[in-house]
């Protein structure tokens, strides 16, 4: 136990020196922090450091229980813990070298990218011979881990007692507490979902995430995300195919340039706030404004009647994280084998969010932003006065209550994310439900409709009697008609009886999309093209009139445009294209199938009937599959301002 608290507090307070020297050396290049975002970083940090503190000491704890290596037993075991923690101390050292010379020139922590540039190893230790000070270096390295050595020879094993060991009572305690400080330090919150790297991102400030940040964990963090999963060759080849399609203005295959600005026809007298309602597993197949026969979404319903609601709009690939990413970044998160979110290399994107200037942003999420790493992408705004109802956090109807409350507070202009989460097994209604009454209905009709139980059933009408409750509400406060609404889910799911589209894969991508805005228009009108999550936030903007750079694949959705540029790109098991009319299907096999999904024979194979359409579709589908995995890894927020006569502020 001496053992280990020793060196947790050794290598503490040479992690927290490397820390605070980070910040001396790198502050006057860095964004001005603010007193509160420093010292949450400095507490994530210590968090992150004990958690490496924890690791490096768990060998030591758990050999020790072989006798030769035990060191409460012998002399030699104990010189080779103190050879083991030299080693684990150089190798450190070594990092944090590294990690300082990483970002003094890349303005980024350490990270499994470094690889590529030690690659060309002659190249790479020539380089490093002819830019850094090699010798001294080694020597300082030396002199460190030699003197950490010494330090834990000195204060964790002399006088350490030899062939005495513990009574069995007395070891079961030392056991006990070292196990409960070992998991604490490794999990590292008294949560259900540990600490993750994600957590360093909860400021817009780069330089104060770069300082919350273990460069040594971070590494680790990233090496199975090291491999880089484009081939610049095959994204020049469809390169002008794409860029076509968006209208970008200065194509340019060499540099791969997708950035266009974006300049709305028409302006609103004032800056609309804009709130994204996301619902759960919202399935287009289960809601009854498109044509579901149990009806389970009245307000829904009536609110897509005054709304532009897309009815052939589909999400990339489930699950929510995925939705996350492709939503925020106009990108279809492909990423394997985790979403986008769970890498740390591509946590930095350009969003055309970055338009809203003069917004207050926010998101709420009733539960953990730490599920799925979504933090990765977005942070939350914090508890809520509710308690939570079970693993998803509180109920949908509390989280639309309590988002009402924030927005109405509001004095600037605000964007909000409302994540709602209840519409998801277990299905928990909470106590509190006012007068929202449950429904049976038996079995036969709940599968004729889609749903596998009354929990099903009654999960997706309390998610609608929430949204109905909420702009009830809402529609009392002031922002309500100076806000465009939209809602859209983050997917669907699989159909309980074999309906053509899940035949197709469909029904697990085919969501609604609604816009509301009652104080902009009150006209509702149906939109039957094909559309996809990465055009939300274009569309959205264009309509709020706010210019706008785009660097990705999103469009706007109400320009008018050809019938065969309608698509929406979906990747799962599956992976596919759709258009107005067709489907391009490819299977695991990489078999491609045509059908016309809209028809009154939506599983007849048509490739034959139309062999210039699918491979047509093919040529397009690859070239967005491989541009998508491109611009996951090259979409850095815009070095340079939007031009002065695009800012949204200039009205």
């Amino acid at each position: 136990m001496r053992v280990g608290l020793v060196v947790i507090v050794l290598t503490m307070i040479i992690l927290s020196l490397f820390r605070i020297v980070f910040w001396v050396l790198f502050r006057s290049t860095a964004q001005e922090a603010t007193g509160p975002d420093l010292l949450r970083a400095m507490y994530l940090g210590f968090k992150f450091d004990l958690r490496l503190s924890v690791v490096i000491c768990l060998p030591a704890l758990i050999l020790s229980w072989i006798p030769r290596l035990n060191f409460t037993r012998s002399s030699t075991a104990k010189r080779i813990w103190v050879g083991y923690f030299v080693t684990v101390a150089a190798i450190l050292f070594l990092g944090y070298f590294v990690d300082f010379a990483h970002y003094a020139y890349f303005h980024d922590r350490l990270n499994a990218s470094a690889i590529d540039h030690i690659i060309d190893t002659k190249i790479a230790l020539q380089a490093i011979w002819e830019s850094y000070p090699v010798i001294p270096g080694i020597l300082a390295l030396a002199l460190l881990s030699l003197s950490f050595g010494w330090l834990v020879s000195r204060f964790a094993f002399q006088k350490l007692d030899i062939g005495n060991p513990l009574k069995k009572w007395p070891k079961v305690v030392v056991v006990g507490l070292a196990l409960i400080f070992s998991g604490f330090g490794i999990h590292g919150k008294f949560s259900q979902y540990p600490l993750r790297w994600s957590e360093a991102y909860f400021s817009t400030n780069p330089f104060i995430s770069a300082l919350t940040l273990n460069p040594i964990l971070f590494f680790f963090d990233t090496m199975q995300y090291a491999k880089i999963p484009y081939n610049k060759k095959e994204v020049r080849k469809h390169y002008n195919l794409v860029a076509d399609l968006l209208g970008v203005e200065n194509p340019d295959p060499e540099t791969l340039n997708f950035s266009r600005y974006v300049r709305p026809k028409k302006r609103l007298p004032e800056k609309p706030n804009i709130v994204i309602v996301l619902l759960e597993s919202f399935a287009g197949f289960k809601v009854g404004a498109l044509g579901n026969g149990l009806h389970p979404t009245p307000f829904f319903d009536s609110i897509a009647q005054k709304s532009l609601l897309f009815t052939n709009f589909f999400v990339t690939r489930p699950p929510t994280a995925r939705a996350m990413f492709t939503l925020m970044f106009g990108i279809p998160d492909i990423h394997n084998p985790h979403s986008a979110s769970h890498n740390p290399i591509i946590v930095r994107q350009h969003t055309i969010l970055n338009a809203l200037e003069g917004y207050k942003k926010m998101y709420f999420l009733g539960g953990s932003a730490n599920w799925g790493n979504i933090r990765g992408v977005l942070y939350d705004e914090g508890k809520f006065s509710y308690i939570p109802d079970d693993a998803w956090g509180i109920s949908d109807l509390h989280l639309l209550e309590e988002a009402n409350r924030i927005l109405r507070a509001q004095e600037e202009p605000f964007f909000a994310l409302i994540h709602t989460s209840g519409n998801h097994k277990p299905y928990t209604i909470p106590k509190d439900r006012r007068d929202f009454k449950l429904v049976e209905v038996d079995e036969a009709k709940l599968k004729e409709n889609g749903f596998d139980s009354p929990k099903a059933l009654n999960g997706i009408r309390f998610l609608d009697y929430s949204l109905g409750n909420f702009f009830s509400i809402a529609s009392k406060e002031d922002y309500f008609k100076k806000t465009i609404f939209c809602l859209f889910a983050d997917h669907g799911t699989v159909a309980t009886r074999q309906i053509p589209w899940d035949k197709l894969t469909l029904t697990s991508h085919h969501v609604p999309f609604a816009i509301y805005a009652p104080g902009y228009f009150s006209e509702g009108r149906r939109i039957n093209t094909a559309a996809s999550l990465v055009d939300v936030l274009p569309t959205v903007l264009s309509l709020a009139g706010i210019p706008y750079l785009n660097k990705t694949l999103g469009r706007d959705l109400l320009e008018e445009r050809p019938p065969d540029q309608h698509l929406a790109y979906i990747d799962s098991v599956y992976r596919g294209l759709l258009n107005d009319e067709f489907l391009l299907l490819i299977d695991p096999r990489e078999v491609k199938r045509l059908y016309r999904y809209r028809s009154a024979t939506p599983l007849e194979d048509v490739k034959e009937m139309y062999p210039e359409q699918a491979a047509q579709m093919a040529r397009l589908h690859e070239a967005i599959r491989e541009i998508s995995k491109y611009l996951m890894f090259n979409n850095a927020p815009a070095s340079l301002p939007i031009p002065v006569e695009m800012k949204s502020g200039d009205r």
